[in-house]
């Protein structure tokens, strides 16, 4: 009987902390899908612990460790952009993609690439769902957009890079932006700027 009350007291305080947590979660992913994992996974850490005194700061703590895990582990699989935003040939014949996500004045040359070549919203769905993985969903949600629009935008969006005619003159400053709000997103998680970034765009 005690261990079942004990059992219930340990998942009404997990419970209690689930809001605070996800919102957490949500600030340091940008994504309320992932933030519902890793708070998943943060309750399984929380099953197995023993002796906690502040199960708030506990709490907290194994959710930030989490998000920064993931987003580690996000930036290795979001580098892949750099084969899939600019034609192979374009590319230097060396480099660990790390390196080349470092190189601003590399990145800035493909964003200019991209600024070309795609309209906003064209680009706007292009980046989030071949550099950053979002689902349709989340893009809808991001942009303001249905589901069924970011499907077709991105189709449209993979049609003009194949052509791959250049389109526009884009604005230094644009260029400058975009690939310092890229850059953030991409080595610290800060989704939120790029995501506005984006939207403002599409609706100038």
């Amino acid at each position: 009987m005690r261990e079942q009350e004990h059992d219930e007291q340990h998942d009404e305080r997990f419970e209690s902390q689930r809001p605070r947590l996800l919102a957490l979660a949500y600030r340091r992913l940008g994504s309320a899908e992932e933030a519902e994992d890793i708070v998943s996974e943060a309750w399984l850490r929380w099953s197995a612990a023993t002796n906690v005194e502040n199960h708030a700061a506990f709490l907290a703590t194994v959710v930030s460790r989490l998000c920064a895990d993931h987003l580690k582990s996000a930036h290795a699989r979001r580098v892949s952009y750099v084969g899939a935003l600019v034609p192979e040939e374009a590319l230097p014949s060396s480099g660990e993609p790390h390196e080349l996500v470092g190189d601003e004045d590399e990145l800035r040359g493909r964003m200019t690439w991209l600024l070309e070549r795609l309209g906003p919203a064209e680009r706007a769905v292009l980046l989030l769902r071949r550099a950053f993985d979002y689902s349709h969903r989340e893009i809808a949600a991001a942009l303001g957009i249905s589901e069924a629009y970011s499907r077709k935008l991105y189709g449209r969006a993979c049609d003009r890079l194949a052509a791959d005619r250049s389109r526009f003159t884009p604005a230094p400053t644009e260029r400058t932006e975009l690939t310092r709000r890229f850059l953030a997103a991409s080595r610290g998680g800060e989704l939120k700027p790029l995501e506005h970034l984006l939207a403002a765009a599409m609706a100038a």
